[in-house]
């Protein structure tokens, strides 16, 4: 059945290819390759596997306000076990997926957006860049600005899928049948500042609540942004996480250096989870974020990024993580990417983990990226 799919959705890829004229007169169309290499080794076993994906989206125009999206997206390749992080499904096999099919009204400064679509919200967003193919959600969402400088959000998730989920390859089911139910202001009235505030309710799961306020600022030397987060997770089995987070970025001007600081704290003996995808907190590393302390505990986090030359950029970024119960862990990521022109990049991840209650691990992720 999984190879069926994949056949059919590569035959829909060649078709729409072939007719991609007579499309993009009637609407938008667009589409990514993306090739990626990873190579694990969890000092148990070690691992490697290779993949290519191809995603193909076409927006119709908008008729009474109202447009239709659907997006068809295929992973194929070699892995012999899904070690690192997910590039195919959960039998580490090459699929297929329908992972964007909505229709979108608007109306005066209200948007309403039903079906597969792509989310960017805390707790619930796409993970971009992180496997072959990022996460997309089955959802009801609406958005109002009716308010200067202020955005609105309802939303009930039903479902997901991608590289975060339990398996990428279909989209599985949030909470059951009760699905996840959020409400968010974003509010952009101070100068230079960014407020947020989202409250999370999953029956008989967990409820949430995110707080975050940003300032971003520059003066003739450098370029400057200071965030102040916190996070509540109340879950149904009694258990709690409420986690402080500040982060500071700096960027030179004279010379391309920029450098970073994150500190998070979770008070509480309950995990910190990312729930669905990479999670808001801003000591989130390539592979461990706040949900690896496991409960109470911090992490502290710094780093720094150099533009080589023009396009060319290379950064490394260290945490330590200091569990409260069990013990300490560090992670440490060296990154470098290049851009050439506006459709094609490529990147290298290096990550080295030394977690002393858990397994070591080393992984490597390769990544070129052509969109059109």
């Amino acid at each position: 059945m999984r190879n069926t799919t994949l056949k059919l959705s590569l035959l829909a890829f060649i078709t729409i290819t072939a007719n991609a004229n007579n499309v993009s007169n009637q609407g938008k169309f667009e589409g990514e390759m993306r090739g990626g290499y990873q190579y694990t080794d969890d000092s148990i076993d070690s691992a490697d596997e290779i993949g290519l994906s191809m995603a193909i989206k076409y927006e119709s125009n908008s008729w009474n306000n109202i447009v239709f999206g659907a997006r068809i997206a295929a992973a194929t390749g070699e892995g012999k076990e899904p070690y690192g992080i997910p590039f195919f499904d959960a039998g580490n096999d090459g699929y297929g997926i329908i992972d964007e099919l909505y229709i979108k009204g608007s109306y005066g400064n209200s948007k309403l957006t039903i079906g597969r679509q792509a989310i960017d919200l805390p707790f619930v967003d796409t993970d971009e860049g992180l496997g072959l193919i990022d996460n997309r959600f089955e959802a009801v969402v609406l958005t109002n600005k009716d308010i200067k400088d202020t955005t609105l959000t309802l939303a009930h998730i039903r479902s997901w899928s991608g590289v975060d989920s339990d398996d990428p390859s279909k989209f599985n089911r949030i909470n059951d049948n009760d699905g996840l139910q959020l409400a968010g202001i974003e509010y952009s009235g101070i100068e230079n500042m960014a407020i947020k505030a989202f409250g999370y309710n999953a029956n008989n799961f967990v409820n949430a609540g995110y707080l975050e306020a940003a300032y971003e600022n520059e003066t003739d030397s450098f370029e400057y942004t200071a965030t102040l987060q916190y996070a509540l997770q109340d879950y149904d089995d009694g258990t709690k996480s409420s986690t402080f987070g500040v982060a500071a970025e700096l960027g030179l001007k004279n010379i391309p250096l920029g450098l970073n600081f994150a500190y998070n704290k979770n008070f509480d003996d309950g995990v910190a989870d990312n729930l669905y995808g990479g999670g808001p907190f801003v000591t989130s590393m390539e592979h461990y974020t706040v949900a690896e302390l496991e409960g109470k505990g911090d992490i502290i986090k710094g780093g720094l990024s150099y533009e080589i030359i023009d396009g060319l950029s290379f950064e490394a970024t260290y945490a330590k993580l200091n569990r409260s119960v069990l013990l300490d862990a560090s992670e440490i990521d060296y990154a470098i990417s290049y851009e050439y022109g506006e459709n094609l990049s490529f990147s290298a991840i290096y990550s080295d983990i030394n977690d002393n209650q858990n397994e070591d691990m080393k992984n490597l992720r390769i990544f070129a990226n052509y969109k059109f």
